[in-house]
C-alpha cells in the first residue's frame, strides 16, 4: 500500500514500474464488527437473450483480523487492518476459525453471508439498500461482460462443432 505516486515500487533493473494491480482505497469503508470485510457472492448466468442471471442467497464475508484504522504512515504495513485477503488473514494471531456450530454462532474471520447481513442490520445499517446497490452493480457488470461472454461461447460452439453447454 502506498499513499503517494512516487512510492509505487519500480523494477530495480529497468527502473520501470512492475506489473501492479491498482485500486482506490475507500476512505470510509463499511465495517463489520469494526473490521474491513469483503463479500464472496455467487452469480450464475444462464443466458443472454434475454439476460438471465441468479444471485445465490448464501455466500461468504471475509474479515480483516484487526480493527479498522484510517491509513497513515504508522499502520500502512499492517495488512491485517487494510486487506481482507483470507490467505493473508488466516496467518494472523487474531484469526478466528469457524467453530463446529458456526451455523448457530458464526463470529469468525470468515462468515456466512446471511450472518454478515444480520450483524450489519444489528449495527444499524440498511441491509436492503446495500443489497440493492450490489444487485445494481451486478446488473451493470453482467451487461458489460455480455459481448465477451457471448463471443467466448460462440468460439466454443464453433470449436466443438456442437452445442456448447456452459454456465
Amino acid at each position: 500500500m502506498v499513499q503517494k505516486f512516487k512510492d509505487i515500487p519500480k523494477d530495480n533493473v529497468k527502473g520501470e514500474f512492475k506489473e501492479l494491480l491498482v485500486q482506490r482505497y475507500i476512505k470510509t469503508p463499511l465495517l463489520l464488527d469494526g473490521k474491513k470485510f469483503d463479500l464472496r457472492l455467487y452469480v450464475l448466468i444462464v443466458g443472454f437473450d434475454p439476460i438471465r442471471a441468479y444471485l445465490a442467497d448464501e455466500g461468504l464475508a471475509r474479515l480483516c483480523t484487526e480493527d479498522y484504522k484510517v491509513p497513515h504512515a504508522g499502520n500502512l504495513k499492517n495488512l491485517f487492518i487494510h486487506l481482507t485477503n483470507f490467505s493473508l488473514n488466516k496467518e494472523s494471531d487474531n484469526y478466528k476459525a469457524p467453530t463446529e456450530d458456526f451455523l448457530k454462532h458464526d463470529n469468525g474471520s470468515k462468515r456466512l453471508l446471511t450472518t454478515a447481513w444480520k450483524t450489519l442490520e444489528e449495527e444499524g445499517h440498511d441491509v436492503e439498500e446495500i443489497q440493492e446497490k450490489i444487485k445494481d452493480t451486478l446488473r451493470k457488470s453482467i451487461i458489460t461482460m455480455e459481448p465477451y461472454l457471448t463471443n467466448t461461447y460462440h468460439q466454443r460452439v464453433n470449436a466443438d462443432h456442437e452445442q456448447a453447454k456452459c454456465f
